[in-house]
């Protein structure tokens, strides 16, 4: 084919095609726009929750438990797919815990466990609802939540609170090898390690070793 007759094909196929290029080019910027609205909007929503959680800090410290309780609930209801809703449920339960009233804690550290968008908060509420069960004189309870931990996570922290759960349930050779244990996962530095050599003291077991 000569030019002419190329141009020709050219031009027909673009009137039988047009449309659809058209619409095609369309939705493809369609969605780049849309990623780039929904990006930013994602952004301006941690920047609110990290606002709202900076206030919630402040309601703490100046003990104003009303606006302390509504900002927590806010962040819980409105920001529940940031860390700062978990964060706000672990703060809530400090809180609570503070004032001496185990089950609002209890129950703000089970919805941390639910809300945690990440293994490693999950873990953390998890360690500290245990703690809340063992002072609220629920040792066995304790034992079961820090089972559901996975064995990578906190793993001194968690040998330390499983030690002290079997220790209430009398069962003082397997708390002993759970403070072993902590000792094993300890850095030496670890503010709690000289706690965990005193706990294994009081039960007449020379500490090993420090672990790595």
């Amino acid at each position: 084919m000569d030019d002419h007759e190329q141009g020709e094909r050219v031009r027909e196929w673009l009137r039988a095609n047009g449309a659809a290029i058209t619409t095609g080019i369309a939705i493809g910027l369609a969605g780049i726009l849309g990623w780039q609205w929904w990006q930013h909007n994602q952004g301006q929503h941690r920047l609110d929750a990290a606002a709202m959680f900076q206030s919630l800090e402040k309601a703490a410290d100046d003990k104003d438990s009303a606006t302390f309780d509504q900002l927590a609930a806010e962040l819980g209801d409105k920001f529940k797919n940031t860390p700062y809703g978990t964060m706000a449920l672990l703060r809530q339960a400090s809180e609570k815990e503070g004032q001496g009233d185990s089950t609002a804690a209890s129950k703000a550290l089970n919805e941390a466990v639910g809300a945690a968008q990440s293994p490693a908060l999950a873990a953390l509420a998890r360690l500290r609802l245990a703690r809340v069960q063992l002072a609220a004189g629920e040792a066995q309870a304790a034992l079961d939540e820090l089972a559901k931990m996975p064995a990578e996570d906190f793993t001194g922290l968690a040998a330390e609170v499983r030690g002290d759960a079997l220790l209430a349930l009398d069962r003082r050779d397997e708390a002993a090898a759970a403070y072993q244990d902590a000792l094993t996962n300890l850095e030496t530095g670890a503010p709690n390690r000289s706690v965990v050599e005193m706990k294994l003291a009081d039960l007449g077991v020379a500490a090993s070793e420090p672990g790595a």
